[in-house]
Order: C-alpha cells, then sequence, then structure tokens
C-alpha cells in the first residue's frame, strides 16, 4: 500500500500506475509498479529504505523502511528505476514458492 501511495503522490496531475507480476523463470517473481510521477534523482536513489530519510515535505521516512523490512523477511529484494519527469519503476522480486496441492 505504501508503494501505491507514494507512486499517487509523485503524480499531481494525475497519471497511470502500471501493476503487473511476473514469473522471471528462475524461481522467483517479480512485482512491478510504474507511475509517471515525477522521477526521483539518480543521487537520492541508494538511500531510499533508511529510516527517516524521505523525500516528501511532510513524510517521515518510515514508510519505505518497513516495506524493506517486510520484502528482506520474505527473502526479497526491491529495486527503484527513475527518471526526472518520467515516472519511477519500484521492481521487488520474491522467491516463489511451489507445493503440490492434495
Amino acid at each position: 500500500m505504501n508503494i501505491l501511495k507514494n507512486a499517487m503522490e509523485a503524480m499531481e496531475k494525475g497519471g497511470d500506475i502500471e501493476i503487473s507480476l511476473k514469473d522471471n523463470n528462475e524461481g522467483e517473481c517479480i512485482v512491478s509498479f510504474q507511475d509517471q510521477g515525477c522521477g526521483i534523482p539518480d543521487e537520492f536513489l541508494p538511500r531510499l529504505g533508511e529510516p527517516f530519510y524521505t523525500l516528501k515535505e511532510k513524510g517521515t521516512g518510515l514508510g519505505l523502511m518497513i516495506c524493506h523490512k517486510i520484502i528482506k523477511q520474505h527473502h526479497g529484494s526491491i529495486v527503484y528505476k527513475s527518471k526526472i519527469g518520467e515516472g519511477t519503476l519500484i521492481e521487488i522480486t520474491l522467491p516463489l514458492l511451489r507445493q503440490k496441492i492434495r
């Protein structure tokens, strides 16, 4: 929810958020979120997810930190790709659990 909220807030004039889910054929799934927002400068991307680091005027920086912790606890990873004026792509990779159904 936090990732979607951030995407919506990045699009002050509206826009689309594309959400996709795919199997990368390596035992993992990738959930991606692409917005049409303002984008994030490259120098800020490595710090996303740090506690109390935020690019928002009234943000706390805790939302993405919690997302990072949940993803890490599930043995996953999160990657940010962004271009100023074009938007941001967030890719979350999580391991697939395949079980036979009886």
